[in-house]
């Protein structure tokens, strides 16, 4: 286990330093949409032990941070087996996929920008301060006959188009992808326009304008209630990325250009490095809340292509930074099988209840510390 000498102790001014954990949420607290006991169970040791911890998914469904802590928290109540009050999860301590585009993108916040994904993302975008986001849906509405598929653009006699009145003003200065567009094939066809030009029905092409895209989640394959994987927005990503090529070279793009053109493409969620940072400031918040500081963080996970890559991630750069080391423990509730690869995984566990049994086991000396000077605190 993790002994602190003296000097250490000191260094940290009293402050007896505590593992740190983010938690993966599908595959580990969720199988489909049913919550495990197991996983109440572990987020109340957590809490009992004052360790900082955050959830961080590549989803987010286009809630907010607070419509998905609140439906955690019903969630878990309804599975845990302890009747005691307690909140397991603060709005806070939820890292979507998105969740970084309201600090990392906030020079966008009084641009107009198109928004990608379920219906409800565009609550959650003005939710942060995005005051001019479009829906790509109210996009295709105002221009129905870029998606020749469209509801209002199959070319019928009894629905005539009026386009008249059609303006081409938007002028979008970013796209971002929220989560997974409903309808792949417009997904592909309106947003290379866009990439094209700020006004696709009047200009095909403009050459000296670039946009960027911004994708939240990389995922190729995601686990639903269906026996077997699924593919995520990181599928989205490639075919678009596929035409949109295809595309600029039908018009006679230069191969330099056009790879210049794909470095717009910019990825958050896991296992990207921009999203661990966030997922990292998130539990440095948390651990100020109690006054602690962090000795080792663990990210808890049951993919290996974003959980535990991700921690190997934070952990090479920790380690070239001379910084708090991360492990990504793996459990075998979601994707993870037996006999895949396991990227690095510094251990594996049945569920996420014997992963926390592990974490607090390893760091049993510094808890149990905390515990004795809080106690001798409130008694005197």
């Amino acid at each position: 286990s993790m002994r602190l000498t003296p000097v250490e102790y000191q260094k940290s001014g009293g402050r007896a330093p505590l593992p740190a954990v983010a938690f993966d949420i599908d595959g580990v607290f969720k199988m489909g949409g049913q919550y495990s006991a197991a996983g109440a169970e572990a987020l109340r040791k957590v809490i009992d032990a004052e360790i900082p911890y955050v959830l961080m998914t590549n989803g987010g469904g286009g809630r907010t941070e607070e419509q998905y802590a609140d439906e955690m928290n019903k969630k878990l109540k309804a599975v845990d087996e302890n009747t005691a009050e307690v909140e397991f999860v603060a709005g806070d301590q939820m890292i979507l996929s998105y969740t970084p585009f309201d600090s990392d993108l906030s020079h966008l916040k009084n641009e107009p920008v198109l928004i990608v994904g379920s219906p409800r993302i565009l609550e959650a975008a003005v939710n942060y301060g995005f005051r001019k986001a479009m829906h790509l849906s109210e996009y295709t509405c105002r221009h129905p006959t870029m998606n020749p598929f469209g509801k209002s653009g199959l070319e019928k006699d009894d629905c005539v188009i009026n386009l008249a009145r059609e303006e081409w003003n938007e002028d979008f200065k970013a796209i971002l992808v929220f989560t997974d567009p409903v309808d792949f094939f417009e997904g592909i066809q309106v947003l290379s326009d866009v990439l094209l030009s700020s006004q696709p029905g009047k200009v095909e092409f403009e050459p000296e304008r670039r946009i960027p895209i911004v994708f939240s989640n990389p995922d190729l394959l995601w686990k639903t209630q269906y026996p077997h994987a699924r593919f995520g927005q990181g599928a989205f990503r490639l075919a678009l990325e596929v035409c949109y090529k295809a595309r600029l070279q039908s018009l006679g793009v230069s191969e330099k250009e056009i790879e210049e053109r794909l470095n717009d493409f910019v990825q958050y969620g896991k296992p990207e490095i921009a999203q661990f940072l966030h997922t990292k400031r998130a539990l440095i918040k948390q651990a100020a809340k109690t006054g602690c500081d962090i000795s080792h963080y663990y990210m808890v996970g049951d993919n290996p292509m974003s959980d535990i890559q991700g921690a190997v991630n934070m952990d090479n750069r920790a380690l070239s930074k001379d910084e708090k080391r991360w492990s990504g423990l793996l459990v075998r509730t979601g994707v993870y099988k037996d006999g895949d690869n396991d990227l690095g995984a510094t251990e594996i566990f049945d569920n996420v209840l014997d992963s926390v049994d592990h974490i607090l086991e390893t760091h049993k000396e510094v808890i149990q510390k905390l515990k004795e000077q809080k106690a001798t605190r409130t008694a005197s």
